[in-house]
């Protein structure tokens, strides 16, 4: 960890939360911890999970906020409910709960992004814009891409509070929902035109990563690939290239090198014929586009 880049205080109506200590850049690892305990939906397991920490670490466990004092529930799974983070994107069972990471407050206009890799069995937090000294550190707690009314509710009732950030706020709600409502609407579009369209299917990856430029809570990503994966799938593999080079730098900064998709990724700037799906269509031209 790089402890010099951030400090842990008190936040007015926020218990703790993460700060910055310096200008830290886009796609800078802000931190990387291994977990304090992992847990899983086992309640059983989960408590003997925690009664086996060390007497440091369990310190620092009960440390850490329960929103769920009021409910008939255990301390220790009421700090797990508030606290855990999923093992990836894709985990729906397992989690971990952090000394530091766990303290990073919620946005829905975030300025990290979470990456877990299974490899070194931690969690690392990268800098999605760039954050200046004395600013707080905040994640996104809800999927970013859905409109206000969905985020509130997921808020509500996981994690009883309202977001008062810039995207929930009443004066840009309208247009941000209107905004991510579209970039979901290009996803779809991505799907149903790549096989029968490809020229329709990139003009959508251009304006869901126009868009996504325009709010900025990172998934460029996932867009990147899209435009790759088409370029690759229908020949055009001078494009190809140009696109899995985009994919790689925009992954690196949202996931790091450290992100289990980074090799992949690597492997198809090097040789954009590498994907599975490469030369399988008819060729068309997609310069242009």
């Amino acid at each position: 960890m790089n402890e010099n880049m951030y400090i842990v205080r008190d936040v007015l109506d926020k218990g703790r939360g993460m700060f910055a200590t310096q200008d830290i850049k886009r796609g800078t690892c802000v931190i990387s911890e291994s977990p304090l305990v992992f847990v899983g939906s086992n309640i059983l397991k989960n408590l003997q999970a925690i009664n086996a920490l060390s007497k440091k670490n369990k310190k620092s466990f009960f440390a850490l906020s329960n929103i769920y004092t009021d409910d008939e529930l255990p301390q220790e799974i009421g700090i797990i409910k508030t606290n855990a983070l999923p093992l990836g994107k894709e985990s729906n069972e397992a989690a971990a709960v952090y000394r530091v990471i766990s303290r990073i407050n919620h946005s829905c206009a975030p300025n990290v992004q979470h990456s877990w890799n299974s490899i070194t069995q931690m969690e690392y937090i990268y800098a999605i814009k760039d954050i200046t000294a004395g600013s707080e550190i905040l994640t996104t707690y809800v999927a970013p891409l859905t409109t206000r009314e969905a985020r509130q509710k997921t808020l509500k009732k996981s994690f009883r509070f309202t977001c008062q950030c810039r995207f929930c706020a009443a004066a840009s709600s309208e247009e941000h929902d209107a905004t991510v409502t579209r970039i979901n609407e290009c996803s779809d579009l991505i799907v149903k035109f790549a096989s029968s369209n490809p020229r329709k299917a990139i003009q959508c990856v251009r304006e869901a990563l126009a868009l996504l430029d325009k709010i900025e809570v990172g998934g460029k990503a996932t867009f990147c690939y899209d435009g790759f994966q088409i370029n690759a799938m229908y020949s055009n593999y001078k494009l190809a290239k140009e696109w899995a080079d985009l994919l790689l730098e925009t992954y690196r900064f949202e996931e790091g090198e450290t992100g289990h998709e980074y090799g992949r990724y690597l492997a198809y700037s090097i040789d954009a014929k590498a994907h599975e799906y490469a030369g399988r269509g008819r060729y068309v031209d997609l310069r242009g586009v």
